[in-house]
């Protein structure tokens, strides 16, 4: 099942920052959180507001909300957001995986053929 957010499914960047953003929004909403919050990122308040227009700090948000099933918890009552949402925008605003290209003077070498044994006899 695709997740979805505000009525239509998450369909990319666009969507995932736009629920960092508004989970950033709750976070900062409640003094308790947002100490928490400061706490553990090491952030000052100075800094978030600078901060929030990385899609990198983003990611950081919700990554720090996908560790607190209380927070999910409430983000889901509060906001409508899902949690499966927010793993969806994890998804989108993570990197992609750098691929190395192969070295063409390179060889691979293939995996060591293993013995045949005939198990019906």
């Amino acid at each position: 099942m695709t997740e979805t957010f505000q009525g239509r499914a998450i369909a990319g960047r666009g969507d995932a920052e736009s629920i960092a953003i508004q989970v950033l929004n709750f976070i900062v909403s409640d003094v308790d959180r947002i100490i928490q919050f400061l706490n553990v990122t090491g952030l000052q308040p100075e800094t978030i507001r600078a901060s929030a227009t990385s899609s990198h700090f983003l990611l950081g948000v919700l990554e720090y909300v996908a560790k607190d099933d209380e927070l999910l918890k409430a983000i889901d009552e509060e906001l409508k957001i899902r949690p499966a949402a927010i793993l969806a925008a994890i998804v989108h605003l993570s990197p992609e995986p750098e691929m190395k290209p192969l070295d063409k003077d390179k060889t691979v070498d293939a995996p060591p053929r293993l013995p045949r044994r005939n198990l019906f006899h």
